[in-house]
């Protein structure tokens, strides 16, 4: 068997890519042939320790591996920092930066990183993710004409002025997140072609359907490319997903014209209200996805009309976490009743004692699609 080091030098650093950084840097030392070789991979990534005797060790590791990288060699840069303040600016080179196409930095609740401006102007750079304490300046001229996912999160030390400033230089956005309130702040900041949205909320701003009334009436006129429309909020691990086919024609902008994919997470019974409200205006809903989470269902209240999207194209329901309270029992009497041309329920459950009840009640209830599959998991 031959030798791993006479394979070819390109094909070495791609296996290098896969390694974690610091097993990299172990195996340049048992190795002078490999210790060029580290300094050449095209990805890097760093977890600081959260012990203090290790995080010093590791400032060092990361100070000099930064130092010694080559230019133009690095594509992929993660970064993730737990606890303790570190500055890395002074290590990063220009020419370090000039062929970047990912760049990922985390920081919790206690951490602290310092960035170099020079990232904004990274012409190469696709992907751009920071969340966290982040302290950086950002320059007056941005130049990222490549970036296309941006995720920005808790950047307690970012101005919404420099939010506003990035936005607007990047012209090929199509994966975006932002918290609520920043996204408030944005009205007319969002990218032309963004496709895939993501809103970040907290229990201030739990979803409603006044709030997401206003998300996707705004949306409507500035993002005629959008596909995917994702609202989480974290404390109630409430999560609302959407996917938008595109328009018929030019004019034709109305998001909930659109939706044809939704899937809703409820946590409290005031989101039956956020259902009931999109069921009402999405009048071409194909699939609806149900996942009663983290709560069981307790108050119903049908609307008062039938909405179009259940009369006339609903084909697909699932409903996830599924506890046959009376109130449950009542959502889903309506929506088979109702859905006319509905082919497929899959109802799922986790209580194995109460399956073949509540397959007998599901059986029992009157369905619109004589057509209908209905299945209990």
């Amino acid at each position: 068997m031959g030798n791993i080091s006479e394979l070819p030098e390109d094909l070495l650093l791609r296996i290098l890519s896969f390694v974690p950084t610091k097993d990299i840097v172990e195996t340049s030392l048992v190795s002078k042939s490999w210790r060029s070789l580290r300094t050449k991979v095209s990805r890097l990534t760093y977890d600081a320790p959260c012990d203090l005797d290790k995080f010093t060790g590791f400032t060092r590791f990361l100070k000099e591996s930064l130092l010694s990288h080559q230019p133009h060699s690095l594509e992929t840069l993660h970064i993730d920092v737990c606890l303790f303040p570190i500055d890395i600016r002074p290590w990063i080179k220009t020419d370090v930066l000039s062929n970047l196409r990912e760049l990922k930095v985390e920081v919790g609740m206690f951490g602290h990183i310092s960035l170099p401006s020079v990232l904004f102007t990274c012409k190469k750079l696709v992907v751009l993710k920071l969340s966290g304490r982040i302290e950086v300046s950002v320059p007056s001229k941005i130049c990222l004409p490549s970036l296309k996912t941006l995720h920005f999160f808790h950047l307690r030390l970012f101005s919404d002025e420099s939010i506003h400033r990035i936005l607007t230089n990047c012209p090929l956005v199509s994966d975006l997140r932002l918290q609520h309130d920043v996204m408030s702040k944005l009205h007319v900041v969002m990218p032309r072609l963004l496709q895939r949205l993501t809103i970040v909320t907290n229990s201030c701003y739990e979803p409603s359907p006044t709030l997401l009334d206003c998300y996707i009436r705004g949306f409507e006129i500035r993002t005629p490319s959008l596909k995917y429309l994702n609202i989480q909020d974290l404390l109630s691990k409430f999560c609302l997903r959407v996917r938008i086919r595109s328009p018929s024609n030019f004019e034709d902008t109305s998001i909930y014209r659109r939706i044809v994919h939704l899937e809703l997470s409820m946590c409290r019974d005031m989101h039956v209200d956020l259902l009931i409200n999109l069921l009402k205006h999405s009048t071409n809903l194909l699939v609806l996805k149900i996942n009663n989470k983290h709560t069981t269902l307790n108050c119903w209240k049908p609307p008062s009309s039938v909405p179009t999207c259940l009369l006339s194209t609903l084909q697909i329901l699932e409903w996830r976490e599924y506890t046959g309270t009376c109130a449950e029992m009542e959502v889903v009497s309506y929506l088979l009743k109702h859905s006319l041309c509905l082919k497929t329920a899959n109802i799922f459950t986790e209580s194995l004692v109460k399956h073949s009840l509540m397959m007998d009640d599901l059986l029992s209830m009157p369905r619109g699609s004589t057509t209908c599959l209905l299945v209990l998991e």
